[in-house]
């Protein structure tokens, strides 16, 4: 799936310009060092969702360098059809970052855990930082073409939501001390020029 143009996004959702790679590929590493996962059958790969040009899974020596092209493959397409900002993909890695805590060495999940725990956290930083909260697990659904019901949206929502215990407030102080954390992977990416972190909406899930 390419970046999605103009007809191509859902009624209310406005295109949104692709956030830089090196983001996008601190994302995609983050999440996938959240817990252990099987590798991914060579079909995982078949979706357009998934698929990345550069990706080949039977060249790659771990489950993790199989998957890292096409999770980022997938946040670059999730981040432009749902108008993911840098600062809102920036607080979702705080999150993820919190889940890891919570999370025991033994914990394992799906080949598709990582896409799982990185969409879960975009939609509740969404609703974190908008006003408009409105179908917004209906959206998700959408854009990933079919490769989650709304259903699996909002059961991904409860359960990343009750490993965090709705631990979601994010000071601008906890921004900039991840970016700073992380500056030789975001290249000196100046994400504080965006608007600060609030808590603003009711995390309600679509019926």
């Amino acid at each position: 799936m390419d970046p999605a143009s103009p007809s191509d996004l859902p009624d209310n959702c406005s295109s949104c310009p692709p956030c830089p790679e090196a983001l996008l590929s601190l994302a995609a590493g983050s999440v996938l060092s959240v817990l252990k996962c099987p590798p991914p059958p060579p079909t995982f790969f078949s979706s357009s969702l998934l698929l990345s040009s550069s990706s080949d899974p039977h060249l790659s020596s771990s489950p993790t360098e199989q998957q890292q092209p096409s999770l980022v493959h997938f946040l670059r397409n999730i981040c432009v059809k749902a108008a993911v900002t840098e600062l809102a993909l920036i607080i979702s890695l705080i999150y993820v970052n919190r889940l890891k805590k919570v999370l025991t060495t033994m914990a394992r999940g799906d080949p598709d855990t990582p896409f799982k725990i990185i969409l879960s956290a975009l939609l509740v930083v969404k609703k974190f930082l908008e006003e408009d909260c409105v179908g917004l697990n209906r959206l998700f659904s959408k854009i990933t073409n079919g490769l989650y019901t709304l259903r699996d949206i909002n059961t991904m929502e409860r359960s990343f939501l009750g490993l965090l215990k709705f631990s979601l407030f994010v000071t601008e102080e906890e921004v900039a001390s991840f970016i700073q954390c992380h500056q030789k992977e975001l290249h000196g990416l100046d994400i504080l020029q965006y608007s600060k972190p609030r808590s603003a909406c009711e995390f309600n899930v679509d019926p």
